[in-house]
């Protein structure tokens, strides 16, 4: 009531309770429960009729109004207000001008930010923007600190709302923002800028590695500024530009930096981004190292970024190398982490964390759920599909598993040309789910996906083996044996390792089986049967014993026979009881020819 009073020139206060008084009987407004002197509208289709019985000009007087009452209402608290306040000055911009919008809009933007309501800061930004009349699609920098604020504002929102593979545009605005600071010498914010953390875009180029070269030159050498701008320059040159030396020495240089000063929070930021480096890299031994001394940090830091990264990284590590337990709690902690960030793409990999352990572990239900909540935080993230894809195709689902690699494919279509994340994992499950289903179909999309991320210099070495994991998948479904035999060696290093839910060791063995290699192809088994029967990674067991089964048949030796029966037996048990109908059927047709 007491807001409506100075919007209504022509009633008094009497007769404007009696108005509200002619509403309520009418019931086109009700009074707040608990709220004395305050209303709404019944239905919001009311508030819309009358709103549309009003002309233009009515509507944008009417706000005028309302933005000018509710200022000198709020008074000094008219910043907390900042997002209604900008929309009736929006809505009053013909009026009233373009300046308050601007502002409030810049402070809603902000206070979104704030609170994690990520799409709202971009439309708030961006219409502060196009009041002032600058592009968020241009190259110029920004011409006033206000406009360069607006810039930093939606370039940080962007960066939390984008796909990895489109961060190049939100790089491309906080790039004017910095450009406006470094001119007008105010060191402090352009180094903000350009230490914005982006989410890691392995493969992608997004031009963060020019902005922090450009912002390093605005520092002393070995002072914190540039122990910040270093730490976020060994992630980007390993994961975008593929050099991994000169990543080293800038993760090194950062590194001495924070510990000469003290700065825990730097240190913990620059061993998280170096064991998401290192796990790049294949090297996971390094990676685990740095993310277990990472973990230890967060104790003391409230980091929640770097502690998502590091337990992220510990998860898979650990996972990997067959110690469930541990990868499961990990995975857990990393996922408390991204839910405290509230960022769609470290929601989404935490939650792939959990899925592929419980995908390994013959939990479907469990592993759909986590998949679920995971592209419902970010529906284009390559990793949900492609493991989705995989979960459907082991359970028989193959229609419901194609439409997963169908969305997968449709992303590495719109995808700027690179060594990415979506092209790798193409190739890999399209294979993968091939040799479930007994087909050659999509093989050859997985094969141009593959060799084309492989052919670039700066291909990322994980995303390189996971790709020379897909052409190994399609040496067996094709039964290449040339081809086995040149990836063999490449792959049977890397084979203790379960990230993706399949077994490097059982792969390995399928490679020497198809070259012919019998004897070696039975010791990778065997040590296949060893690992997953310790880690507890049914599925992969069943898929062991039978394709174990297959080598023993044709070997022929004394006792494989009787082996093979005993393997398939276990598999056929395994697979019944986890509902995996390909390889239930895969089974029984072994069995019909053995005889058992």
């Amino acid at each position: 009531l007491e807001q409506l009073v100075p919007l209504i020139e022509d009633l008094t206060r009497d007769h404007l309770l009696e108005v509200l008084d002619e509403a309520l009987a009418s019931k086109v407004v009700e009074e707040l429960p608990r709220a004395v002197g305050r209303y709404q509208f019944t239905h919001a289709l009311i508030q819309e009729t009358l709103a549309e019985e009003l002309s233009s000009t009515r509507k944008v007087q009417i706000h005028a109004r309302i933005a000018q009452a509710l200022e000198e209402m709020y008074g000094e608290q008219a910043d907390s207000y900042s997002a209604e306040l900008a929309h009736h000055f929006g809505e009053a911009q013909t009026v009233l001008g373009a300046q308050k919008l601007i502002h409030y809009s810049l402070l809603a933007g902000q206070h979104a930010l704030d609170g994690f309501a990520f799409e709202e800061a971009v439309a708030h930004f961006e219409r502060g923007l196009t009041a002032k009349g600058l592009a968020d699609s241009g190259m110029e920098p920004a011409a006033d600190e206000e406009g360069a604020a607006l810039l930093f504002g939606l370039g940080r929102a962007r960066v939390a709302t984008l796909p990895v593979y489109e961060l190049e545009g939100a790089v491309s605005i906080l790039r004017r923002a910095f450009q406006y600071y470094a001119q007008a010498g105010d060191l402090d914010q352009a180094v903000a800028v350009a230490a914005q953390p982006l989410p890691p875009a392995a493969g992608s180029r997004t031009g963060m590695a020019q902005l922090i070269s450009d912002a390093l030159k605005l520092v002393p050498a070995s002072s914190l500024e540039a122990g910040r701008l270093l730490s976020i320059q060994g992630r980007v040159l390993s994961q975008e530009e593929g050099e991994y030396e000169s990543s080293r020495g800038a993760f090194d240089q950062a590194l001495a930096i924070a510990q000469r000063e003290g700065d825990e929070a730097l240190e913990l930021r620059i061993l998280a981004d170096s064991a998401e480096a290192r796990g790049y890299q294949n090297l996971f031994e390094e990676s685990l190292d740095r993310a277990q001394t990472a973990i230890e940090l967060t104790a003391r830091v409230d980091d929640p970024r770097s502690e998502m990264l590091a337990h992220y990284w510990a998860a898979l590590i650990t996972f990997g190398s067959g110690q469930a337990e541990q990868g499961g709690l990990h995975a857990r902690a990393s996922l408390a982490a991204a839910q405290r960030l509230r960022h769609h793409f470290y929601l989404a990999r935490s939650l792939w964390a959990h899925e592929v352990i419980f995908h390994s572990r013959g939990l479907w239900q469990e592993a759909r759920q986590s998949n679920d909540e995971g592209l419902a935080a970010s529906p284009r993230e390559p990793r949900q599909l492609s493991s989705r894809a995989i979960v459907e195709y082991q359970t028989g689902n193959f229609s419901e598993g194609a439409t997963y690699l169908q969305r997968l494919l449709e992303i590495t279509q719109t995808t700027p040309p690179g060594p990415t994340l979506d092209r790798c994992l193409l190739a890999l499950s399209s294979a993968e789910v091939a040799r479930i289903a007994g087909t050659t179909e999509g093989l050859e999309v997985a094969r141009q996906a593959a060799e084309t991320l492989i052919s670039y210099p700066s291909a990322n070495p994980l995303l390189s083996l996971f790709s020379r994991a897909g052409l190994a998948w399609m040496a067996v479904v094709l039964g290449d044996s040339s081809a086995a035999a040149e990836l063999y060696p490449y792959l049977y290093r890397y084979g203790i390792s379960i990230l993706l839910g399949y077994s490097g060791l059982r792969l390995s063995g399928l490679l020497a089986h198809t070259m012919g290699d019998l004897d070696q192809a039975a010791d990778n088994f065997e040590e296949s049967l060893t690992f997953c029967r310790e880690a507890g990674y049914r599925p992969e067991l069943a898929w062991t014993c039978c394709d174990y089964a297959d080598t023993l048949r044709e070997r022929d030796a004394e006792g494989d026979r009787a082996k093979a029966i005993t393997l398939l037996e276990e598999s056929l048990a395994i697979s019944s009881e986890l509902g995996m109908r390909p390889l239930m059927e895969r089974v029984l047709s072994r069995r019909e020819i053995l005889g058992a």
